[in-house]
Order: structure tokens, then sequence, then C-alpha cells
């Protein structure tokens, strides 16, 4: 009774089988996840704000849910290792994040209803269910049993509400077109509206971070000029990684990789936004080497300065 008030998950054994899952840190973040989404629309106050929250979301930070992930010492997931774990099943098309500094990090769980629902009424389960309650209704200790009624009835009104859900995701699923997907994937990130996005909403970015990655590549064809035209929802993407879960400007983004286009070894190793996100602490580690430590001839840094974006067409 005491687990059926704080309600229930299905989990289901295929997730042994994703290569993922054999790190136990990715499965129990991602169980959390499950556990954590909301199961039906309600407004969450969290941090002095209101989120209304549709099933399947849920509104957090990295610190918090890295204290849920702790070693055998009670040491937390650091924040960074955390939004690795969550860009990876970003990656996967397993949920959406958007975050907002120091608001939270809003975090959808895609096709949710998918692993919220729990078919009770299959032909397996409907023979031994039946039979039993049959059995149990004839004898005179189930005309007194109020625990035994009070645990049917909640657990008849989750399993309603579930398979109320499954028949609206089920219907839902079954009319809805690439042209409805798409719309609700804009309604969740208008921002996506004037950028560049994948059908589905994989992968996608402002018309910024797109003006951003149209930049970058401009600087690789001076390097390359045979480089081939990129995947654009993939860069966008990147930079746009790189601003919510990074914390870097356009600016920070675009300085650093002007830095590393002109350096002699890095100019011909860091030709994508990706392997400047991946290199980003060892190219701030030596282009800090590298700077003039005399301050007349060290140039002051304009984080207002726009002119990464001139002559770039959206």
């Amino acid at each position: 009774m005491e687990n059926q008030k704080h309600g229930y998950i299905p989990l289901y054994r295929s997730v042994k089988k994703q290569p993922w899952a054999k790190d136990v840190f990715l499965r129990t973040l991602w169980e959390n996840l499950l556990i954590d989404a909301a199961r039906q629309p309600y407004t969450a106050n969290y941090k002095g704000h209101r989120w209304p929250l549709e099933i399947g979301q849920l509104v957090t930070t990295s610190a918090d849910l890295g204290m849920a992930l702790c070693d055998r010492n009670g040491e937390p997931t650091s924040r960074h290792s955390v939004e690795r774990m969550l860009a990876f099943f970003e990656k996967e098309e397993m949920i959406s994040v958007v975050a907002e500094r120091r608001k939270g990090t809003l975090i959808t769980v895609l096709n949710y209803a998918e692993y919220a629902e729990k078919i009770g009424s299959t032909p397996a389960h409907m023979p031994a269910h039946m039979p039993a309650h049959s059995e149990a209704s004839n004898t005179k200790a189930s005309e007194s049993a109020p625990a035994h009624i009070g645990e049917h009835k909640a657990a008849h009104h989750e399993q309603e509400y579930i398979n109320n859900n499954k028949n609206l995701s089920s219907s839902r699923n079954s009319i809805e077109s690439p042209d409805d997907a798409t719309k609700r994937f804009l309604s969740r990130h208008p921002e996506a509206a004037n950028g560049v996005y994948t059908a589905a909403g994989k992968s996608w970015g402002t018309a910024e971070d797109l003006k951003a990655a149209q930049w970058i590549h401009s600087k690789i064809r001076m390097v390359d000029a045979t480089a081939a035209e990129p995947n654009w929802p993939e860069w966008a993407n990147t930079v746009r990684l790189m601003r919510q879960q990074d914390e870097r400007s356009h600016h920070d983004i675009c300085d650093l990789f002007r830095w590393a286009n002109k350096h002699h070894f890095w100019a011909g190793n860091i030709l994508s936004p990706g392997s400047l996100r991946k290199q980003w602490g060892t190219l701030t580690a030596q282009r800090n080497t590298d700077r003039p430590t005399s301050k007349s001839s060290a140039s002051k840094l304009d984080f207002d300065n726009t002119d990464w974006a001139e002559g770039l067409q959206i």
C-alpha cells in the first residue's frame, strides 16, 4: 500500500540490451528521469519560478541530478558529468533539454507514453487475474477485507489512468504526420523557427547558432577550400549545446575558433564545432599560455563585438 501511494513506472527488461545500460550511472540517471517525470500536466514551483509541465517533463538542475548519483563513498556526480550524460541521451533522441541559466533545466522524455504504460489486460494476464478475483469474491474474507478493497481500488484507478493515457497516445501516434511532429517540436522550441532543425527535432539551433556555424565554416574554407558543405542542423545543434550546457556565448565560441584557425597546429585539426567543443579546455589553456604578458601588448576582449557575424546571410 505504501508503494502504491507513491506510484510506479514499468521498467522493461529490454533496457539491459542497450550498450549504454552497462554504464551504471547512465542507467541510473535514465531510471531517475523516468521516475521523476510528470505523470500528468501540472505546474511546478522550482527555484522561485513556476513551470507548467506536460506529461513526461521535469524541471531540475544538473547539480540536483548529480546529488542522486553518488559513488560508494557518497560523493555526488559532478554537474559537468551529468550534462555529458544528458547530451548523450539527447543525441540518442531519448530526451530534449532546455536549460535556463540560474532558473533550472526543463527535460522532456520523448515518447514518454511508451515508457509509462503498463498493459494489464493482456490474454496472459486475464486468465490468472479473473479466477483469483472470482474465487475471492465467494469467500467471507473478501467481504470484510477493506485493505484488499482499498488496494484493488488504488491499483484499478492507476491502471485506468495508464490505459487512458495509452489510448490517447496510440490515437495521437496513429494520425500524427511528420508535419505534426515538426509542429509539436516548434511549439516546444519556438526559438528554432528561424534557425535550422531536423524534422523530429533531434538536432536544432537558433538563427544565431546557425550564423555562428556558418562563420566557422567560412573560416575553415580559408584553410581548406575543398571542405564539403556541413550538416547544418548538427553544426547548429553543437553550437546550441555549447551555449546552453557549457554556458559559452557566441562570441566566446567564435573567438576561440578564430585563435585555433590561425594556429599552426590547430588550424588543421579544429574543423567543426564538434572538434572545437571536444578540445575546448586544451585550446583555452594553450591560448592563455601563448598570450603576451605585457599589458601594453595584450588586447582587451570586447564581448559586445559582433564582427564575427558580419557578412553572413541566414
